[in-house]
């Protein structure tokens, strides 16, 4: 919890008091040198060096924090942080090699590309990462890359509280199980963990499955969903009908957009 709270759970891990390694070092220079700005003629130089963790040898979740705060968003609920470190091709769990970060000025899809990447420049287009506007078959792999990046090291899950608090993050409005799905998993143990199968299951499920309780589409007998989504089923099914009035006002109001957009 907290304020350090960040958006992906890797991130969510960093309580932000300045990082112990850089104390222990005693090395207020070092990090007076990485808080110098470079500047360019058009602003304030996005370099790896300034973001990057000396001894990790890439940007860390602490480095995507300072971002964050020199960005001015809200790291713990702005999902275009995600989407910049999948923009980036991000290939490890919570970290960004300098590789990676160099794609800052060489990805077409980013608002610094072509140019010297400027925090102004990024600022500047920060809206247009919003996943929310990705079509259906680019947005399955950002939310597939979601549970990549937030998984902890070599774990091929992540836990229960990580997946509660990153899946409406990432899903938004595409699904409407997300509410009684994530209440379904505050009804499991905490030490539940949800696999990359169960993971990217859940926004299949919700393109294909009508909303709770009548589960259009679903079928008990034939079901080849990960049993997590059938037990999810009959759990809601077992709920008070009021559990899921949000969620069938939610789906009515899909179909409105879906027909006004056909027209």
């Amino acid at each position: 919890g907290g304020g350090g709270r960040l958006v992906a759970g890797a991130l969510e891990r960093i309580e932000m008091p300045p990082s112990r390694k850089r104390g222990s070092k005693g090395g207020s220079s070092s990090s007076k040198k990485k808080m110098a700005k470079t500047s360019a003629a058009t602003g304030t130089v996005l370099s790896f060096d300034r973001y990057a963790d000396e001894d990790e040898g890439c940007v860390t979740m602490e480095g995507l924090a300072k971002l964050a705060e020199d960005l001015g968003i809200d790291p713990s609920s702005d999902t275009k942080l995600l989407a910049l470190c999948w923009r980036l091709g991000a290939s490890k769990p919570g970290a960004i090699q300098k590789d990676e970060w160099a794609k800052l000025g060489t990805c077409p899809d980013l608002p610094t590309f072509g140019s010297t990447p400027t925090l102004e420049a990024l600022k500047a287009g920060w809206g247009q990462l919003d996943p929310a506007f990705l079509e259906n078959a680019e947005f399955r792999p950002f939310y597939k890359f979601c549970f990549e990046f937030n998984r902890e090291g070599t774990k091929k899950f992540l836990e229960r509280e990580t997946a509660i608090g990153l899946l409406p993050l990432c899903i938004e409005n595409r699904s409407v199980h997300t509410r009684p799905f994530i209440k379904f998993l505050e009804s499991k143990s905490e030490d539940f963990k949800l696999n990359r199968d169960q993971w990217c299951s859940f926004l299949d499920f919700s393109v294909a499955i009508g909303p709770a309780p009548g589960f259009e589409g679903w079928d008990a007998e034939e079901s080849s969903w990960p049993i997590l989504l059938d037990e999810f089923v009959e759990w809601a099914k077992a709920q008070p009908a009021d559990l899921f009035v949000e969620d069938k006002a939610a789906a009515d109001e899909k179909k409105k957009d879906t027909k006004k957009k056909k027209k």
